[in-house]
C-alpha cells in the first residue's frame, strides 16, 4: 500500500505578502495599469481584501484612488449555483459606474485551483455582457490551477505544499 503524500505547510508571512504586493503593483505600473483605468474586483473577500485593498491604493492616480469592490465565491465544498451566480451579477451591476470603461483586474491572494477565476470570467463576458478587458492578478498561483493569471507573484505545487498565509485561521471548509 502506497502511503499518501502529505503536503508541507506553505506559511507565507507578512514580509513576504508585502513584497509581493509591492512586486505586483510595479507590474502594473508598469503596464500603465491605475486608478485612471482599473477597477479592481476582489476575490474571496475573506482571503483577499488585504491584496485588494493594498493595490487599491498604491494604484492611486492624481489623487484618486482605484475604483474596486469585493466579491464572495463559494468555498471547494460549496456550489457554484444559480444563486451565487444572482449574487455576482447584482454586485456587478451595483458597480457597474466603476467598472464601465475600465480594466477590470480580478484580484486573488492564492489560485489553488482556478474555478472560481474560470466561473467570475464566464458571469462577467455571458451572464451581464460586458466587454470591458478582464485580467487576473494572484500573489501565488498553483502550477496545476486550470486558470493562468496575467500577473503572479510566485508559483508553487499544491501537490506538495499548502499555502497558509500568517493571518489565516484553520477554516472547516477547506479540510478534506
Amino acid at each position: 500500500m502506497i502511503a499518501p503524500l502529505v503536503r508541507k505547510e506553505l506559511t507565507v508571512e507578512w514580509d513576504t505578502e508585502l513584497r509581493l504586493m509591492n512586486a505586483l503593483r510595479d507590474q502594473l505600473l508598469a503596464r500603465g495599469l491605475n486608478a485612471s483605468n482599473v477597477c479592481i474586483v476582489t476575490v474571496s473577500t475573506d482571503y483577499s481584501s488585504v491584496i485588494g485593498q493594498y493595490l487599491r491604493h498604491q494604484l492611486t492616480n492624481n489623487g484618486e484612488i482605484c475604483h474596486g469592490f469585493g466579491i464572495d465565491v463559494p468555498y471547494p465544498d460549496q456550489l457554484f449555483d444559480d444563486a451565487c451566480v444572482q449574487v455576482l451579477c447584482n454586485t456587478f451591476r451595483l458597480h457597474r459606474d466603476a467598472t464601465k470603461g475600465r480594466t477590470i483586474l480580478l484580484v486573488e491572494a492564492g489560485v489553488i485551483r482556478g474555478g472560481n477565476y474560470a466561473r467570475v470570467v464566464e458571469v462577467i463576458r455571458h451572464n451581464l455582457q460586458m466587454t470591458e478587458p478582464v485580467l487576473t492578478l494572484t500573489m501565488f498561483e498553483n502550477v496545476h490551477s486550470k486558470w493562468t493569471c496575467d500577473f503572479v507573484g510566485e508559483y508553487y505545487d499544491d501537490s506538495r505544499d499548502d499555502l497558509t498565509f500568517w493571518w489565516e485561521q484553520p477554516n472547516n471548509h477547506w479540510i478534506s
